[in-house]
């Protein structure tokens, strides 16, 4: 059920923006084109009861961005077409639906075991928010748990609060580069970089002389993908703003700055990571009617049935 996170954080960012003020269909499209009573349970999360409507909508939303990302490339959307990590794009939208729901029922769960839950003169003040496919009763249940997600993220960033022994995580190292080539002379990049070292270490201004440099050659902040071994223990023996001595890669020569931890960034992913593990070890039961679902055939009638 485990999908990348920055997917997984977007249904919690559609509850919470204004992406749910599109113009609303006609009610019930979602149950008719999967040929399912919006409110017959779909799923059981943990014990709740997930009705089908909740299901299907973030359904709907990952083919379209299923179908999105395919016209980007400049291809149409193959949903029978194997993936390289297994399955099909039918089978990668289901379970990321599933992963979404799983994620939403997590915020609930979080909500009555921390006193989070809405009163009812909270409930009564919920903004009228109208998203495509569901009713305006569906629309407040959404629109309830993103005003839960809040209270916890609130209480999270409250010392003392039962949330807030949660944040004791060490922060990621985070750096930026300058990246010498070896091109087709590896000695010349070598001397290259030797030249832009001792010009570091003889600037009057360190950091500007950094800044300057990584302007000219291009250099960027580290990507996840860039991390090695190396590079990780080069930037974990620096101090914010320190640079580091010349570090020979695979690409070329490099010469690291670590940077300050962004802590107000640090501490919303890592509670967001932490509603991502409740939901990665909630238990889930699926129905027959779940299993039988296909999603490229409920998302041709959808539109269909959308105009």
């Amino acid at each position: 059920m485990k999908k990348c996170f920055f997917a997984l954080v977007l249904p919690l960012a559609l509850l919470l923006t204004a992406c749910g003020r599109e113009p609303r269909p006609a009610a019930l499209l979602l149950g008719q084109a999967a040929d399912l009573d919006e409110s017959e349970t779909l799923l059981v999360i943990d014990g709740q009861n997930i009705p089908a409507w909740e299901y299907l909508y973030w359904l709907a939303l990952d083919c379209h961005q299923m179908e999105e990302r395919c016209e980007a490339a400049g291809e149409p959307v193959d949903w029978t077409a194997p993936l390289s990590e297994g399955g099909t794009p039918e089978d990668l939208v289901k379970a990321d639906a599933l992963a979404d729901t799983a994620l939403y029922a997590a915020v609930g769960t979080w909500a009555a075991a921390y006193g989070c839950t809405l009163t009812d003169a909270e409930r009564n003040a919920l903004p009228e928010r109208h998203y495509a496919y569901l009713t305006l009763e569906q629309g407040l249940h959404l629109t309830e748990t993103g005003v839960q997600y809040a209270k916890l993220y609130a209480l999270y960033k409250t010392p003392g609060s039962a949330l807030a022994p949660f944040e004791q995580q060490t922060a990621p190292l985070t750096a930026e580069r300058l990246l010498i080539p070896f091109g087709s002379d590896r000695e010349a990049a070598r001397q290259k970089a030797a030249e832009l070292f001792a010009h570091l270490n003889t600037a009057a201004d360190p950091s500007a002389a950094f800044d300057a440099l990584l302007a000219e050659t291009g250099g960027a902040s580290l990507e996840e993908t860039d991390w090695t071994p190396s590079l990780q223990d080069a930037a974990a023996a620096l101090e914010p703003g320190q640079f580091s001595g010349i570090i020979e890669t695979e690409n070329g020569f490099v010469i690291l700055r670590r940077l300050p931890a962004d802590r107000d960034a640090l501490r919303e992913a890592y509670f967001d990571s932490l509603l991502q593990d409740t939901a990665d070890a909630s238990e889930i039961r699926v129905t027959s009617a779940y299993e039988t679902l296909r999603p490229a055939a409920f998302w041709t009638a959808l539109k269909q049935a959308s105009g």
